[in-house]
């Protein structure tokens, strides 16, 4: 599980190849929109503005999501929502909404800003989860934690289709998105072998260095592939050579293979 864990911190610590762009476009799309909606309500002051924000946004105003997401999520202001459940919710309302939004033109953005919505609700439940012992707070907090979970997995339509051990494709639609959704599967020992092909052609493919150092980590560990530390040391090079430290240690392990 620990070593799980490093490759999921790894896939979000440090993804600046596939993702870097899309995030960048990310701030730039919600940004525009944003300002799009606050300044249509110039006349309200900021409290009463992220409420009637609230309000929009669950009435499937999207310009009123991404401002909530602006504010939540790249600005990190909470200061108007004491609520954790308000929060949580929010959060969740936000991933649904523009999710399903339109245009179709900025479908990987959209997808990509639902997923981020719903893996911050994630967070916002764990650290909650870690602070409480509230017995009926903790069985509500892993019912939304569940349902987070599994609208994370079927926003995950980036990756290519899987099937009897086999991806049934060699293009990602959305590789970034599928980046970051393999980090999810890897929570499920059912799914690690879906991760590590998604991860592997990630490298192979696309040249994602994260990805790299994560199959290397499969290859020398054993999870969803047989130990084979010939190819660790090969993709812990790749990962290496594209600028990730992560690579570089564990090609010093490898050194003799």
């Amino acid at each position: 599980m620990r070593i799980l864990l490093a490759l999921l911190i790894g896939i979000y610590a440090f993804g600046t190849d596939v993702c870097e762009q899309k995030e960048a476009e990310i701030f730039l799309y919600v940004e525009k929109y944003a300002d799009i909606y606050k300044n249509k309500n110039l006349n309200l002051s900021e409290e009463e503005k992220y409420k009637k924000a609230v309000a929009d946004c669950n009435a499937r105003d999207e310009k009123a999501c991404l401002y909530i997401y602006n504010n939540f999520i790249i600005d990190g202001n909470f200061k108007f929502e004491e609520n954790i459940f308000n929060l949580i919710e929010i959060l969740n309302n936000v991933g649904i909404i523009i999710e399903i939004a339109q245009p179709s033109s900025n479908k990987e953005l959209n997808s990509l800003i639902s997923f981020n919505s719903f893996k911050n609700s994630l967070e916002v439940i764990d650290y909650v989860l870690s602070k409480t012992n509230d017995k009926k707070i903790i069985e509500e907090l892993k019912a939304l934690k569940k349902r987070n979970t599994i609208s994370i997995f079927l926003n995950g339509n980036g990756c290519p289709a899987y099937s009897n051990g086999k991806l049934e494709s060699d293009t990602i639609k959305m590789p970034c998105l599928c980046k970051k959704n393999s980090a999810y599967l890897l929570l499920e020992p059912d799914n690690i072998r879906q991760a590590f092909l998604n991860l592997k052609l990630l490298c192979d493919k696309y040249k994602d260095s994260v990805s790299c150092g994560a199959v290397g980590g499969f290859y020398e560990n054993g999870q969803g592939v047989r130990v084979d530390f010939k190819q660790a040391k090969k993709y812990y090079g790749l990962a290496c050579d594209g600028g990730y430290q992560y690579g570089c240690d564990g090609y010093k392990r490898m050194m003799g293979y």
